[in-house]
Formats: C-alpha cells, sequence, structure tokens
C-alpha cells in the first residue's frame, strides 16, 4: 500500500474528484479525515471507506474562514497523532462566463474566497501539523489554462494565484521537508466511484474521469514523488497540446 500509515486531510471533500480521491487514499493505507460544509456526503464517503476496511472521520464547517480550516486540522490531530497529507479541493466556478465588468464586487469576493483565500488557510494551519508530523505534502487543485481562459476572469485569477501559491510556499518549506505541488485538472466527467477505484483507461482520446484525478494525486501523495515539489501537473488527457496539433 502506498500510503500505508499515513494520514491524508481533505479538505472540499465531496463531488465526483473530492470522492474518488479520499477514497483511493484509503484504497491505498491511509487514514482520512474529511471536510466540507455539508455532512451528508462526507459520511457517505467514511461509510464507503469503512466497508472496505479503511479508517475515516469527518468534519464539517466553513473552510473559507480561519475558524473552519483550524478546526478540520485540529481535530485530524486530536484523532489521528498528526497529518502527512493536506489536499485541497475547495474551489468554485459559481459566476459562469459573465465578463468582469458585469462581474459585481460580492461575486469577485466569493470567488477569491473560496478558491485562493481557502487555499491560503489550508497552507496557514495545515503546514504546521505536517511540521509537527516532520514533513509532508500538501497537493493544491487549480485548473488547467484552458479551463481558466473558459470561465470568468475572477475564477481565472483566482486558480491562477493557487499555481502561484504554490511554488512560493514550494520555496518557503522545502527545507522543513513539506513538498507542495497543485494539480491543473481539465475535462473531467464522470459520477464518483462508489467502493474501489479502478484505474482509469489508457485511451487519451475520451473525457477525463475523477479516477484520473485520483490516481494523479496518490502519485504526488506518496513517497515515490519525495524529490519533487512546486510542480503544476496538467491532468487533461493531452487536450491542450492537441489545440496546437496540425
Amino acid at each position: 500500500m502506498r500510503l500505508r500509515d499515513k494520514v491524508a486531510v481533505v479538505a472540499g471533500a465531496g463531488g465526483p474528484m473530492g470522492t474518488a480521491v479520499p477514497l483511493l487514499f484509503a484504497q491505498e493505507g491511509a487514514r482520512v479525515v474529511l471536510g466540507a460544509r455539508r455532512e451528508g456526503p462526507l459520511e457517505v464517503i467514511a461509510e464507503q471507506i469503512r466497508a472496505e476496511g479503511g479508517e475515516a472521520s469527518w468534519v464539517t464547517g466553513d473552510l473559507s474562514t480561519a475558524e473552519g480550516m483550524r478546526r478540520l486540522i485540529a481535530d485530524a490531530e486530536a484523532t489521528y497523532g498528526r497529518v502527512h497529507i493536506l489536499y485541497n479541493n475547495l474551489g468554485d466556478s459559481a459566476a459562469g462566463d459573465l465578463r468582469l465588468a458585469d462581474t459585481p464586487e460580492e461575486t469577485w469576493d466569493y470567488l477569491a474566497t473560496i478558491n485562493l483565500k481557502a487555499a491560503y488557510l489550508l497552507a496557514r494551519f495545515g503546514i504546521p501539523a505536517l511540521m509537527r508530523a516532520g514533513g509532508g505534502v500538501l497537493i493544491n487543485v487549480s485548473a488547467s489554462f484552458d479551463v481558466r481562459q473558459r470561465g470568468n476572469g475572477g475564477y481565472g485569477a483566482a486558480k491562477a494565484g493557487i499555481i502561484g501559491l504554490t511554488q512560493n510556499l514550494a520555496r518557503e518549506y522545502r527545507q522543513d521537508r513539506i513538498r507542495v505541488v497543485c494539480l491543473c485538472p481539465n475535462g473531467i466527467r464522470g459520477e464518483a466511484p462508489r467502493a474501489r477505484v479502478d484505474l482509469p483507461s489508457p485511451h487519451l482520446d475520451r473525457p477525463g474521469q475523477p479516477e484520473d484525478v485520483a490516481y494523479a494525486a496518490l502519485y504526488l501523495a506518496s513517497d515515490e514523488a519525495s524529490w519533487i515539489t512546486g510542480i503544476t501537473l496538467p491532468v487533461e488527457g493531452g487536450r491542450e497540446v492537441a489545440l496546437v496539433a496540425p
């Protein structure tokens, strides 16, 4: 098992990608702490993990606030003693395709908060926990260039900010044995897995699946990636290179 004896915190659990990742982490031996606003999806994921013989707990709260994020990390350490993996699945693109001049200030503030501020809060409260554990990894989720360009300017700016934050954090905490990396999905379709997470199809000419993101996250979370930090990893089946293909 690639994550045996690890404790993973998944902030923003739920939905297809936010279900596939904790299921796969648990499948590979991690004890998982789930965080989100609504209890229902967290309870379902935890039950799926336990049904497969894994360990999981959950904390509900607003993770775009300092108190909500602080409580998630504190509960994870209180439950399992330490934290080795932080996975940031928080985000929203609720503004749709509004052009910038048509974007209300409150919408801009919301997008900045749920995407970029939440990433800052996970780092602020989570990195000290990784340091107490002797090191670990923080995995942020941004979006591919194509997705950022097709989205509202506030969404694109916030998701691009996550990439910049990842790079700065990787530099700042490199000497503390803390790796910080970023996934940039594109074109992810399909339902959340309901039990075990199988390997995705090897074919590239297909829609992305939540499993594609989960297996990319698994590699970066594992000790196999122990010399990898500061990177932005596209998970998009070559869509961007296909845009410029003959």
